[in-house]
């Protein structure tokens, strides 16, 4: 039944009370168990979700919800067990638990916690052993589930009186605890340091149940005096929790006489401490039943899972939303860039189209210079005995692209004036434009024709000319 320690960071504990319930708050750690909060449940209200439900960060952060029991439904045994680990407390209890319980151990659940104080010649230890009906833990346990509360483990806040840190001084120490219609007897004998008998006695609030208390005491005493723990005058520290009638007192002078003094109870947050902090270190699972352990275990398991699919559902619908949400974006600046494109492309054709319109008309512009200047060439350089019957000007495209001009010189002279037109072609071959380069790319004759009726010679010369 020993359970693996864990290293819980907080706790939760919900205590019943007579308005409501009671929830308390700790952060644990390793050093101390420090009270976080404190609050009030009205009654057929629920703890707050957001304080007692296990999130996904309790793989990391865990916490610990505490449910609790009325020490009345509590039954307590002490026994001596050989020294040991407290990992082996447990197991070595298993063979001797069914004989200890006043239930059946399938109607039981069990727990034990070794008490303070030395061990004794036998080199033997203290245990009190805790046993209580299933049916009244499940009880507890379906009402707090109801309300959202997955109890962690079961508890009796009032026993962590009886189980101090530090063994009690000798003899009886009691807690009377006023409930409804009862009155709760918690006795606990301690002689030598130890603890050897613990009563618990629940009774009904009227005169005789304090002469049957009286009387347990009695019988109590009797069989600790012949068991040899118990000295022949015990006294009595009594401590009253709740509103106990006085008489109480009187009647337990009858056990003590005069050896009855009063002390204070332990305050409600001490015993939520000392429950926390015992709960959150202990390995022990304490009253909790292990399959109702299990089946939380395996609903916030289930709910991590689910948990899990949500985000993931959720972060796939958030990656599809901004998928398409960056596709409309990246759609919408195309069709910007498209149409800045196609304004883009107007104007650059338009452009284009001006620059051709531009280059034509300097190419025509130095067309018309070029042949103005070569007009002026050619006339000034003509000797006088020719003449001039036809100057014509030529544009035509090749097949490399480009564009070829031509001056055509037609004219006539006397017969017999041939060297004088090669003289007149030789010289339009070194003609030069006014920056310095020849004038003619080219200069060729197309020949010559005698008119012997008139006795003139016709002539005909083509030069090539870039006016660009």
């Amino acid at each position: 039944m020993a359970a693996k320690k864990t290293n819980w960071k907080s706790c939760n504990l919900l205590e019943p009370t007579a308005a409501g319930r009671r929830l308390w708050q700790f952060s644990a750690s390793s050093k101390s168990v420090r009270l976080s909060a404190e609050m009030n449940v009205p009654e057929g209200k629920s703890p707050a979700a957001k304080v007692v439900a296990k999130p996904w960060t309790d793989m990391f952060s865990r916490k610990m919800n505490i449910a609790t029991l009325p020490p009345e439904k509590v039954f307590l045994r002490v026994v001596d067990l050989p020294a040991c680990e407290p990992g082996e407390l447990l197991p070595m209890l298993e063979f001797q638990v069914e004989e200890l319980s006043p239930l059946p151990m399938t109607q039981a659940v069990w727990s034990a916690e070794p008490v303070p104080g030395p061990t004794n010649e036998a080199g033997t230890q203290t245990v009190l052993v805790m046993v209580t009906s299933r049916d009244a833990v499940e009880e507890r346990l379906v009402d707090l589930e109801a309300e959202g509360f997955l109890a962690d483990r079961v508890e009796a806040p009032l026993l962590r009186e009886l189980l101090a840190n530090e063994p009690k001084e000798d003899g009886a120490h009691i807690q009377l605890v006023q409930g409804a219609d009862t009155v709760l007897a918690l006795v606990s004998w301690w002689f030598g340091g130890r603890l050897h008998d613990v009563n618990s006695i629940n009774l009904p609030d009227h005169e005789e149940s304090r002469d049957a208390l009286v009387e347990k005491l009695n019988r109590v005493a009797w069989a600790g005096e012949v068991v040899g723990w118990m000295p022949s005058e015990v006294s009595c520290r009594l401590a009253k929790r709740g509103e106990v009638a006085a008489d109480w007192k009187q009647a337990l002078a009858k056990c003590f006489g005069d050896r009855i003094q009063d002390v204070e109870p332990m305050s409600d947050v001490d015993l939520a401490t000392a429950t926390a902090e015992y709960a959150t270190r202990s390995d022990a699972p304490g009253l909790m039943l292990d399959d109702y352990a299990t089946r939380y275990r395996q609903r916030f398991q289930d709910g991590l899972w689910m948990e899990g699919i949500k985000g993931a559902v959720a972060m796939l619908l958030l990656g599809l939303v901004a998928y398409f949400g960056y596709a409309n974006w990246l759609q919408s600046s195309l069709d910007d860039k498209k149409a800045q494109a196609r304004i883009e492309g107007r104007e650059y054709t338009n452009a284009l189209a001006s620059k051709s319109r531009l280059d034509t008309l300097e190419q025509r512009k130095a067309l018309k210079f070029a042949a103005v200047e070569a007009w002026y060439k050619v006339t000034v350089q003509l000797p006088p005995e020719l003449k001039f019957t036809q100057l014509s000007f030529s544009s035509d495209r090749e097949s490399d692209g480009k564009t070829s001009r031509k001056l055509r010189i037609r004219g006539t002279a006397d017969s017999g004036a041939q060297k004088l037109m090669f003289n007149y072609q030789e010289a339009l071959t070194r003609m030069e434009s006014s920056d310095g380069t020849d004038l003619f790319s080219k200069v060729e004759s197309q020949g010559t024709r005698e008119d012997t009726r008139k006795r003139l010679m016709n002539w005909v010369i083509d030069c090539d000319f870039d006016g660009e």
